[in-house]
């Protein structure tokens, strides 16, 4: 499991990720699980249903590469190994705050913040194109677990020929985060939840495309929340629209 600690206010916040349970913590405003296996009712806390893919980290790193689509996924990261393009484990991560932001404002017309804890609990995976940083991905991680948890890149700012060139650099990204994965001894790729509607129009479909050219096996994991502050309850959605507030 991995455990991350925050401070809103006066109050102590605790996420787990990756526990098979959930079950109740001492001394905090409110917990949160996420990815949590198993689907049971507990006192107090709510549950979220929700689907992702994750692929098996126990096979054969050749069997992953052959489960992958040939056109759609193989091809563009052997087409970024031949043009050169870097990948980098945690570095540039002030160059990915900025990708990030610009990125989700302009497909979400909104402020987008990375909470501190996910960079400092977090891996991040960069990629380079001559020297310049173009996209990033973060991803939690525990002993048997790795989960996609956001992700930027500069295609909308580019050309159509760079923007098709950093779209194989984020494949590319995908498949160093899994062998990375694999040599730690982590038994399970998590994309971090994929789209249910049937709506080709939403991006979110667009954004599926590419998480199942990667293979993998569609599973239901759960998020249980639960608050024992009543202060807190009231006080903890005015914190994050002021945090989400343009600077």
């Amino acid at each position: 499991m991995l455990e991350i600690d925050s401070k809103i206010y006066m109050f102590r916040t605790k996420e787990i990720h990756f526990a098979d349970y959930p079950y109740d913590v001492d001394g905090y405003a409110m917990v949160v699980f996420y990815s949590c296996r198993n689907k049971v009712d507990m006192s107090g806390f709510s549950r979220i249903e929700g689907k992702t893919l994750v692929i098996d980290l126990t096979q054969n790193l050749d069997a992953i590469w052959e489960n992958m689509k040939k056109k759609s996924c193989r091809y563009e990261i052997n087409r970024a190994r031949r043009e050169g393009i870097v990948v980098k484990i945690n570095q540039n991560f002030e160059e990915f705050h900025k990708i990030y932001r610009s990125f989700w404002k302009s497909k979400m017309y909104a402020d987008i913040w990375i909470r501190p804890e996910f960079i400092k609990y977090g891996t991040l995976f960069t990629t380079e194109i001559d020297g310049e940083v173009v996209a990033g991905q973060l991803y939690l991680e525990d002993d048997s677990h790795m989960r996609w948890i956001i992700g930027g890149s500069k295609r909308l700012e580019m050309s159509k020929d760079r923007a098709i060139l950093i779209g194989c650099a984020n494949r590319l990204m995908h498949w160093e985060a899994i062998k990375y994965a694999k040599e730690r001894g982590i038994k399970e790729f998590d994309f971090g939840g994929i789209y249910t509607g049937g709506n080709k129009n939403d991006p979110r479909y667009t954004i599926n495309l590419f998480k199942q050219s990667f293979g993998g096996t569609l599973v239901i994991r759960y998020q249980y929340n639960k608050v024992y502050s009543k202060a807190y309850k009231l006080l903890r959605y005015p914190y994050w629209l002021i945090k989400r507030m343009p600077a």
